[in-house]
């Protein structure tokens, strides 16, 4: 069990029922102690506390560290083919905490639309400081429109997750809804600062019956020119709906070549 830092605030019973048998010295200090406890101050106490006493306490902060390298390589006007390698070191960047091979086919159905179908190889750091592999299935339909200098962009996915080695037997597969909105304004050619946001939602988990995970990143795009992209961003993953409710902070490089 982790340490604890408890701090009880009087009621407001116990202060009236001071303020009624009370000298002006004590008042002004009840009215002082009172001043300290207001959420305006505890707010901000409140914040630093869990980030000092995140290593102890059963919910966890990690610093991140992401890579990704995506091909993208044009088989006809409308149909490509994709692959991706990701990265991610955890544990404040000390280890090796999952990676994975992505690779499927994109379709663009007009100059807004966009649907693709691909498969996923994963490599997850288990406790024993083994690899356990997992395998993905999933499918996304993308929306892209372009408004002055503005871009709006979403995209929803529908993913299944199965477990190939679990030490307690059989696990069925996890089925997700992943949906996500991006928003980007071309300063020129070459730079797009962005926002976006993703929320996950369980469809079949045993335990988890809302919104398990929310992703917000704020990041730059960098146009190298028309065959190869650069994306940093600094992200945050906070998730819900289970115990412990983790949160990591993701610095991440993206890079993007159309061959």
């Amino acid at each position: 069990m982790g340490r604890q830092l408890v701090i009880a605030r009087p009621t407001a019973q116990a202060f009236a029922w001071r303020r009624s048998k009370q000298s002006p010295v004590e008042s002004a200090i009840f009215q002082r102690i009172a001043s300290a406890y207001s959420p305006a101050r505890c707010i901000p106490i409140y914040l630093a506390m869990t980030i000092a006493f995140s290593t102890s306490a059963q919910n966890q902060i990690d610093f991140r560290g992401l890579l990704s390298v995506n091909l993208e390589k044009k088989i006809s006007r409308s149909v490509s083919f994709t692959f991706m390698n990701e990265e991610v070191m955890t544990y404040d960047f000390q280890e090796l905490g999952f990676f994975f091979f992505d690779a499927g086919m994109k379709y663009k159905i007009n100059r807004n639309f966009s649907v693709n179908g691909n498969y996923r190889f994963l490599f997850l750091r288990n406790l024993d400081n083994f690899y356990d592999n997992r395998q993905m299935l999933y499918g996304d339909i993308d929306y892209v429109k372009g408004k002055n200098k503005w871009t709006f962009g979403g995209t929803v996915r529908f993913q299944s997750t199965f477990y190939t080695h679990v030490a307690d037997g059989y696990k069925p597969p996890l089925f997700y809804n992943r949906d996500k909105v991006k928003i980007g304004y071309r300063i020129n050619y070459y730079l797009q600062p962005f926002v976006e946001c993703e929320v996950f939602f369980p469809l079949n988990h045993p335990s988890r019956k809302g919104i398990d995970q929310v992703r917000g990143a704020v990041g730059l795009a960098y146009t190298i020119n028309k065959h190869v992209k650069l994306e940093v961003y600094e992200q945050v993953q906070q998730q819900l709906n289970r115990a412990p409710k983790n949160t990591n902070y993701v610095t991440a490089v993206n890079w993007y070549f159309r061959l």
